[in-house]
């Protein structure tokens, strides 16, 4: 008899233990969360570092369920520029989901947020480094959208030659002509006889 009560014992165990972690697994991400800039915040620093220039919290993967996305400036001997995480809400917990490759830009003086266009389900993250990088004499302007949902950064480069002379790079990947036209646009509004490149960035 005392060995089927252990056997009864172990199955009642094993059978809680599967439930409670059933329902970790679809505990629904706390909502009121998002709505605190605070609270994102301290949430990107938990997982990623105190290093973060730039949090916002939105539909970046699902039109239903809200993640959150960290940026944060790299500046060392070997490595200079920018990357953005995707934090998303797995299993009953935060955790990082995706990082973007180090990009051209900078996190001073800059514009960053989030971006909807009509025909893309998500929100995207819009980047421009303005004018940080422009100089008396010439410069240029990095520009990137990011796409959290197909994992894909698209980017332009405004170059500005002494002389006058203008080119937009854009990358080769951009498969959307509502962004590329973006792009197009945003920078010819200030440079109409921009030349206009394709390349991989």
């Amino acid at each position: 008899m005392s060995s089927n009560r252990v056997l009864i014992f172990c199955f009642s165990l094993a059978f809680v233990y599967f439930f409670a972690g059933c329902k970790n697994s679809s505990e629904p991400p706390p909502h009121k969360l998002f709505d605190n800039p605070q609270l994102v915040l301290k949430t990107a620093k938990d997982l990623i570092g105190e290093n973060i220039s730039f949090t916002s919290a939105g539909h970046f993967e699902s039109d239903s369920i809200k993640s959150i996305v960290a940026g944060v400036e790299i500046n060392d001997e070997n490595n200079w520029g920018i990357k953005f995480h995707l934090i998303s809400w797995v299993d009953g917990e935060f955790k990082l989901r995706y990082t973007t490759t180090l990009l051209e830009g900078s996190f001073i003086q800059c514009l960053v947020d989030k971006i909807k266009f009509s025909d893309i389900e998500t929100e995207l993250i819009y980047y421009n480094s303005k004018t940080y990088f422009l100089g008396n004499a010439g410069g240029e302007i990095f520009s990137h959208i990011i796409d959290l949902k197909k994992l894909k950064t698209y980017s332009a480069h405004l170059s500005v030659i002494s002389s006058g002379r203008v080119s937009l790079d854009l990358s080769e990947n951009i498969d959307n002509a509502m962004i590329k036209n973006f792009f197009v646009s945003y920078f010819r509004k200030d440079y109409p006889n921009l030349r206009l490149i394709e390349r991989a960035l």
